[in-house]
């Protein structure tokens, strides 16, 4: 791999890999849905509490070890997370008790957001200046799982498996991730030395505009990308008169969009200024979210989909990138805090959904994350004037 220095390919390996695992984790609910709502008889409120949940850990997550990075290291943050998402992923959807999901789900939760943290602060010191192609490959691997595991869940279905599976399979794959962790060399990152700008390099990052902006826009980027993940397989069913298993196979075809433009986006536009690519890709998002929805038909309607899927795929590393690069200081603290306003969003967008759809219908309770689109777009205009404005 000539994108990355030797001393820290057996830890990259590795990081892609439980990356793949995040990256079912984090769609499987998602894809289980229609399944979860018929068996258990939860109405759109009640699921959208036990998905908010999920955002929930994860947000106090990404926040608290933005912070415990620097005090007991990344192998720890991370091996302790995958450790809560072994336990929560074996028991969740065993009853169909709200309550109790909605603890199992908090617990995943937490463990995700330690793995997001931490393999984006390590993959932020690993990148080479200028340039984005570990954090973008990083994020493929997020949705290749992402990919996986709605595509097995549909099979599971089709062949009238227990759609639970999934659940306890997922769990004794973590547990064997938790024990490589041990194994790695993470103190080769954590001690790795950062490229200086000329952006004030003793100035605390919470007095730079970007900070709060990157914690904007994955703010609302997280809370539609995974949002339209967590709600398209039952739009397929309920709108669109798709069976459970179409619709879990919609969450898949959603993220093959986001992995191909993960892999390609980095490649066509490697020369070109990455917070004008952030506007186009947020630009994109919108267009074809509203497309999508528009649609009447299956094919018409998945289509649009994938593609919002590709407007998607970006956004969230180069965000991180900018962040790695604007940053010369307090890098942990800015990657932990623009991480939280993913995790933000990820709570709060899911109860404004339920409602919605609760009230006027899951159709037109997608209108809010074209909105969301809208606005992302605008923000990442600012983004552009705040690396317009840094000094070079």
């Amino acid at each position: 791999m000539r994108l990355i220095e030797r001393t820290y390919r057996s830890l990259y390996i590795a990081l892609l890999c439980n990356f793949v695992i995040f990256g079912v984790g984090m769609t499987i609910i998602g894809a289980t849905l229609p399944k979860i709502l018929s068996e258990f008889s939860w109405s759109y409120t009640a699921a959208g509490a036990v998905i908010a949940a999920g955002a929930l850990g994860y947000f106090l997550s990404t926040y608290l070890n933005g912070i415990l990075l620097q005090k007991i290291g990344p192998k720890a943050v991370t091996t302790i997370g995958l450790g809560l998402q072994v336990v929560a992923l074996g028991l969740f959807a065993a009853t169909p008790s709200v309550a109790l999901n909605f603890f199992l789900n908090l617990l995943i939760g937490l463990g995700q957001g330690a793995t997001e943290v931490t393999i984006n602060f390590a993959v932020v010191r690993m990148e080479r200046k200028g340039e984005s192609h570990l954090m973008s490959l990083m994020h493929a691997a997020f949705s290749v799982g992402a990919v996986v595991g709605p595509l097995v869940i549909g099979f599971i279905i089709r062949f009238g498996m227990p759609w639970q599976l999934i659940y306890r399979g997922l769990a004794v794959i973590t547990l064997l991730m938790a024990a490589a962790m041990l194994l790695l060399p993470f103190d080769r990152v954590a001690h790795a030395s950062v490229t200086r700008t000329a952006t004030a390099p003793s100035a605390r990052p919470e007095r730079q505009p970007m900070f709060y902006l990157a914690f904007l826009m994955l703010f609302l980027y997280v809370g539609l990308e995974l949002g339209t993940s967590n709600w398209v397989s039952e739009y397929f069913v309920r709108v669109l008169g798709g069976t459970a298993s179409l619709g879990a196979f919609m969450v898949s075809i959603y993220w093959a969009g986001i992995l191909v433009g993960r892999l390609a986006v980095p490649l066509l536009f490697r020369k070109s200024e990455q917070a004008r690519v952030l506007i186009g890709q947020s630009i994109s998002v919108a267009v074809t979210l509203a497309a999508a929805v528009l649609f009447k038909n299956p094919i018409g309607s998945g289509s649009a989909f994938f593609l919002a899927g590709l407007g998607c795929s970006a956004i969230y590393p180069l965000v991180m990138t900018i962040i790695g690069h604007h940053f010369s200081t307090g890098q942990n603290r800015a990657v932990g805090f623009a991480s939280t306003g993913g995790g933000v969003g990820s709570f709060v967008f899911p109860f404004v959904m339920s409602a919605i759809s609760e009230a006027f219908g899951i159709q037109n309770g997608f209108f809010l994350y074209i909105l969301l689109a809208v606005v992302m777009a605008l923000v990442s205009f600012l983004v552009l004037a705040q690396v317009k404005h840094r000094p070079t």
